[in-house]
């Protein structure tokens, strides 16, 4: 039965008082206008469907705000539905209760969306501010001051293995960040394996110790990765495209794997700039400086501290052998690397030769298989690997063919079962992956890259659930 919003008015206030309680007085009249005003056009409504009404009334709130950058993060959240589901989407921290009262509490393992289903027990949810450098989606401009050029050449970046690799050195050191006034001492290395063939620009790694990140917004994030442009143009050996668009197209990656419900790290689009120090500033090809787009994300030991667990190391999951992973979610997450075209991974339920997948222990001994690393997906570089046969569907475009074998191949290897539950994964949050996809920050030909292959994937999909059940 609906609520009488007009009526309710005083309710959707409650709901919302963490978000007029410290605007100014002019502003607080200003929302509760705007509240009647939208509820006299509706007679009723749901709960959450007043608390939509709520929201609509605080969007001229919200406009008129502004925020210093160095303060919390503005927090907002609104609803609407994914499938038969609910998505709350929200900036800051999300809590929940089962009270207006309180306690409220923080959402675990929450990321934006939130996908909630409307059957489970009743539920109140709220946003709160947020100093969290990647609570935000806006692009972030940085600086980052170091030797580069030197660790560079210490990892051979840009340099294919041949016959006989080198032995790429990648040790730690010492640097600056400056971002939104903030100058602080980090750690920096270079990181990466194959991308080290074809990268003269390589991937880096940065930490900030407990000390110098107090009282700023990376106070919970002790330790981050950049995902840079690799080159200034064309594809590598290996086929990454060496281009700075890569970096935001692979930032959506990430986003989508949140709205699917993955465990995973957050991400923030950056215009990162690199200044070299190394030593022998006047000599050639050092003392540079250099401006990109970029994305930072969360290393993994910061997505394993909010589930309460620890990442293992590079050695442990080497040694897996009997890890246990849920098999359904490893079909999920294999069903995700066929939508975004990736072939650069290996996973299996045991957790034996992982390849781009990180590892969570969680406190009850269990174990989370961890997507990463995504710079080779043909959702990235355009490019598809077909390692389809030659006779399987051979009049279809590259990207077809490949994607219906490896749908195929899942449908195969984890029976239909296991595929329809992977798949309801998927639709249920059709809607809430194309929104992301058009919201998102990147290159117009990406964005349509991703639009075009996400639809393929629905309907090639769709296609062997029916043929299945002939």
């Amino acid at each position: 039965m609906g609520i009488d919003c007009r009526s309710r008015i005083e309710l959707i206030e409650v709901l919302l008082v963490d978000s007029i309680r410290d605007a100014p007085q002019s502003r607080s009249v200003l929302f509760k206008r705007r509240l009647q005003e939208i509820t006299l056009r509706h007679e009723t409504c749901s709960l959450y469907g007043c608390l939509f009404l709520g929201l609509l009334a605080l969007l001229p709130l919200r406009a008129a705000e502004t925020e210093n950058p160095l303060s919390s993060s503005a927090a907002s959240l609104s609803i609407g539905r994914s499938g038969e589901l609910l998505s709350i989407r929200y900036t800051g921290w999300l809590e929940s209760s089962e009270s207006l009262q309180g306690p409220w509490l923080r959402v675990p393992e929450a990321t934006s969306p939130y996908i909630v289903d409307p059957s489970a027990p009743a539920l109140f949810f709220r946003a709160i501010a947020s100093s969290d450098f990647f609570s935000t989606e806006t692009v972030a401009k940085l600086v980052f001051q170091g030797p580069f050029q030197h660790h560079f050449d210490l990892a051979f970046a840009g340099l294919p293995d041949g016959i006989f690799p080198p032995v790429r050195e990648k040790p730690y050191f010492n640097g600056i960040m400056k971002y939104e006034g903030l100058v602080l001492p980090v750690r920096m290395r270079v990181r990466g394996n194959s991308s080290l063939q074809e990268c003269p620009f390589p991937k880096l790694k940065v930490k900030i110790s407990r000390t110098n990140r107090e009282g700023t917004p990376f106070v919970d994030a002790r330790e981050f990765k950049i995902g840079t442009h690799c080159a200034e143009g064309g594809r590598g050996n290996i086929g990454r495209l060496r281009e700075q668009k890569a970096t935001y197209r692979e930032a959506l990656v990430y986003e989508l794997m949140n709205v699917l419900g993955f465990v995973g790290p957050k991400v923030r689009r950056g215009e990162v700039t690199f200044q070299d120090t190394s030593v022998g500033g006047d000599a050639a090809g050092v003392g540079w400086e250099l401006t990109r787009m970029g994305f930072l994300f969360e290393h993994v030991e910061i997505v394993a501290s909010r589930l309460g667990g620890r990442a293992l190391e590079d050695e442990d999951i080497a040694q897996l052998a009997d890890a246990s992973f849920d098999e359904q979610l490893v079909v999920d997450l294999m069903m995700f690397h066929a939508l975004i075209g990736n072939w650069d991974y290996a996973l299996s339920s045991d957790g034996q030769g992982l390849w781009n997948t990180e590892v969570i222990l969680r406190p009850d001994g269990s174990m989370v298989p961890v997507a990463g690393d995504f710079d080779l997906a043909a959702w990235v570089t355009g490019q598809d690997r077909v390692t389809a046969p030659r006779d399987f569907l051979p009049e279809a475009m590259p990207h077809i063919r490949q994607l219906h074998f490896e749908l195929d191949r899942i449908r195969q290897e984890a029976g239909e079962g296991r595929f329809q539950l992977a798949w309801n994964r998927f639709l249920a949050a059709q809607e809430e992956l194309e929104a992301q996809i058009c919201r998102s920050q990147l290159d117009e030909e990406g964005r349509q890259l991703a639009l075009v292959r996400l639809g393929a994937f629905f309907e090639i999909g769709e296609g062997i659930l029916v043929l299945e059940t002939r």
